[in-house]
């Protein structure tokens, strides 16, 4: 792709793909740069995608670079929320337990995805792959497997306050 088919390209696309973000998050700024970045990466593989197939590349990439900054973005907030819930703000340590305890909530399935992903760092192919299922699975069991914990933290750091039963 040269330099000029490119420049076309984001001539053609830009407006449109920055409709479509702004769908998605609502959000201009987000969705500046959500365009902007996925015409980067066009640029960067330029030698791989041809003029044909640029837009669905261009509408996949904007997708999962969206999909991408929610996901850190629901661990930002899930930290912050632990860091704010009253007696786990104090210690590294208490906020260790309270994974803990989170943790071992999961069945087995759960707690060898979340390992393979998050502690160890292999890839949705690479754990279907050790775990000999489809990566849309393991997508699926993970999404399960985080819900679940953060389900389990939120319970415990929300404080309730006790039931009294008129005797």
């Amino acid at each position: 792709m040269t330099t000029t088919e490119y420049n076309s390209l984001v001539q053609t696309h830009s407006d449109r793909l920055l409709r479509y973000a702004l769908k998605l998050t609502l959000d201009y700024s987000w969705s500046q740069d959500l365009v902007q970045e996925s015409l980067i990466k066009l640029w960067s593989n330029k030698s791989k995608v041809t003029q044909r197939h640029a837009g669905p590349f261009l509408y996949r990439v904007l997708y999962n670079k969206m999909i991408d900054d929610k996901r850190k973005q629901s661990r930002v907030e899930l930290k912050e929320t632990i860091k704010e819930s009253g007696s786990f703000q104090d210690s590294p340590l208490e906020t260790k337990d309270l994974l803990d305890q989170a943790f071992s909530q999961l069945n087995f399935a759960q707690k060898q995805i979340i390992m393979l992903r998050d502690w160890e760092g292999y890839s949705y192919d690479e754990i279907g792959e050790i775990l000999e299922q489809k990566t849309s699975l393991v997508k699926v069991h993970l999404f399960r497997a985080r819900k679940k914990m953060k389900a389990v933290i939120h319970s415990l750091t929300t404080e309730t306050p006790p039931c009294y039963e008129n005797n």
